[in-house]
Parts: structure tokens; sequence; C-alpha cells
């Protein structure tokens, strides 16, 4: 059965009351005179616009600083690698780039890593610790890069003659702790007797 083809939508207004009509991808502007100002305008996706723009700023607001000696904040894409420490805007921790070490050797046990971390005085605070595993994982390996599987950009001069002790305990035994290898970017636990690096972060905003 043939079907009657469909009639265009009629468009009506009153004189005096302006309105804006959608149809299709066309923006339909009557106002008191359609005569005489009847308008067709391209739609313009404003939703996705704003949300683009949106994803931007958060993106930018998101971005890591690095912090340096006097305090200031520059953005992460800063050529300067003398900063010393790294904000992570998004998580609200700040993390020192200098590895936790003794005398640039490595800390006999994850214990002194751990003293290390809370005697730190940087940047006029003195609330640092030794970085869980979480912090690692989220903020300093970056398996885009190896030898260091982190950012040099964000984290210069990382010695990479053993491994990097955490905060975290192993969940099978109180005496082993998780343990990153900077070198290929993976995390495994060892007993908290032998010696490491650390790094030290701080929460700086929540």
């Amino acid at each position: 059965m043939n079907q009657a083809a469909p009639q265009p939508e009629a468009i009506t207004t009153t004189p005096g009351i302006p309105f804006i009509h959608v149809a299709g991808d066309l923006i339909v502007r009557l106002d008191s005179n359609p005569i005489h100002s009847l308008a067709h305008l391209p739609a313009t996706p404003v939703a996705g616009a704003l949300a683009v723009a949106e994803r931007s700023t958060h993106d930018d607001e998101a971005a890591p600083l690095k912090i340096l000696a006097d305090g200031t904040e520059v953005p992460a894409a800063d050529p300067r690698t003398d900063h010393m420490a790294v904000l992570f805007p998004a998580t609200g921790w700040m993390i020192a780039v200098k590895a936790l070490s003794k005398d640039g050797r490595p800390l006999e046990t994850q214990q002194a890593a751990e003293e290390a971390g809370k005697a730190l005085q940087l940047l006029g605070h003195n609330n640092w610790m030794l970085a869980p595993d979480k912090v690692y994982e989220r903020h300093v390996i970056d398996r885009r890069y190896h030898e260091p599987a982190a950012d040099k950009n964000l984290f210069p001069n990382l010695p990479l003659s053993d491994w990097y002790w955490t905060s975290t305990a192993a969940p099978w035994s109180s005496g082993s702790a998780f343990l990153v290898n900077l070198r290929l970017g993976f995390v495994d636990g060892l007993l908290r007797s032998f010696s490491g690096f650390g790094l030290a972060c701080r929460r700086a905003r929540q």
C-alpha cells in the first residue's frame, strides 16, 4: 500500500510573540513579523563545544606542576629540571624529585627509607613520608620509558642501582613490603631488610 508523503511541519506564530523553532539541523527564528525576519541558521553543536571546552579546562587544571626551590609553581612542560618536587592537582599528592638515599647510595633497609622520608624538610614542609605503592603507580611509573621507567622531565636524575621502597606492607607478611623497579617499571614484594632508595611524598591538597 502506498503511503502519502510526509507533509512538512507547519510553523505557526502569533504576531508580537517571538520564538525559536528547532527543526532537524536548522534553527528557524520567528519574531513578530515572520514574513520579514524568517531566518534559517545552521544549528551549532553548543553542548558538544561546551563539553570539549570544559574537558580542556579540567585537563589544564589536573596537569602536573613543577615546584621550584622558592615555591613557585610552573607547568610540567617548563624545560627546567632543577625543580624540587612535582605536584599532581588531580590527587593532591606532591612528590619530591630527589631520591631518598644515604649520600647518593641506597639506604640499608625499608625502615631506613621510611625514617628518611619522615625526616625530610623540603619547601618549608615537614610532613613528608615514604611514598606508598599507589603513588608510584599513579604518578611516577611511566611505561612509555625505561631506564628509568619514569618521565625524566618530571623526575630527573633518579639513581637506578637499586630498587625503590614503598611504605606499603605486603599482605602476606608484616616483615615484607612492596618495592619498585624504576629501571623497567614493575612492582614486587621483598623482605624489609633489603636495601633500596625511596621517594618522599606529602598530601599538599585534598
